[in-house]
């Protein structure tokens, strides 16, 4: 179906802001504890499915590889994206598709913790959470550190961030509205291009994890450029385990956005 019959319009606010839309979108959620953002780069709008979810916080994940990608650019930390390989110490033990060298854009692909762990000791902990406040990224809590026993401060659950967190955070940074260079924009945006058909840009990063005593959080989130008009999304379902909700969020977004218009 298209948007003009999932969505249920319920006002334009006062002052003429843009209205809020709540989608009929339940049959791809069937089962599952999950929220859904998209915002209308154009006009401002908002479309939700379970707006309190929304609104509460969880942990980003590897989400977080989209603001440290831009830190460990702005601080020069990381050169480029491309070139100076990080060397993989075998003694990590790390999974067969993190257990190589990395660079900065192949980390970002691959969702290497390691790799991310590694180049955050380098810029130091104290420089992380002085980005972290001023990319102003969800409860910019970092007290977690790099080496706590239950992961760094973004899988632990210190730091949190909302489904509507993250799409305010995603809108700032397309337009360049974080204070940072140019270059580290750009930069950025380009390692999270996904696919470019014809008609749109996809820009997008996953991200799973499970603080202690909670649910697991898988997250997809990102962007749509598409002819004049760029569409911010976020994904995020919470479950007992990596099953389901981990194998669909990228489809199940997909699909969802492909019902809305955004994708076809």
């Amino acid at each position: 179906m298209r948007a003009a019959v999932l969505l249920v319009t319920l006002a334009l606010l006062a002052g003429g802001r843009p209205a809020t839309t709540v989608p009929d979108l339940s049959s791809f959620f069937d089962g599952l504890d999950a929220t859904f953002v998209l915002l209308d780069g154009a006009t401002g709008a908002y479309t939700r499915h379970a707006p309190a979810r929304a609104a509460r916080r969880f942990a980003p994940c590897s989400t977080f590889k989209v603001p440290h990608t831009a830190m460990l650019l702005e601080s020069g930390i990381v050169p480029a994206t491309t070139g100076h390989a990080l060397e993989y110490d075998p003694s990590l033990k790390q999974p067969e598709q993190w257990a190589r060298d990395f660079d900065l854009a192949g980390a970002f692909k691959a969702s290497a913790l390691w790799y991310y762990r590694a180049q955050a000791r380098r810029l130091g902990m104290d420089a992380e959470a002085q980005y972290v406040r001023r990319l102003g990224y969800g409860n910019m809590v970092t007290t977690g550190g790099l080496d706590g026993p239950n992961g760094p401060f973004w899988v632990d659950g210190s730091l949190r961030i909302s489904a509507d967190e993250q799409v305010a955070f995603l809108h700032r940074l397309h337009e360049g509205r974080l204070g940072l260079s140019p270059r580290t924009t750009a930069l950025t945006r380009e390692v999270m291009l996904v696919e470019e058909p014809p008609r749109w840009k996809l820009f997008a990063k996953t991200g799973a994890c499970r603080p202690q005593g909670e649910q697991t959080s898988n997250w997809y989130v990102g962007f749509v450029e598409k002819r004049t008009t760029t569409w911010y999304f976020a994904l995020q379902m919470g479950a007992d385990d990596y099953g389901r909700a981990f194998t669909e969020r990228v489809p199940t977004t997909r699909r969802v956005l492909t019902a809305l218009g955004v994708l076809d």
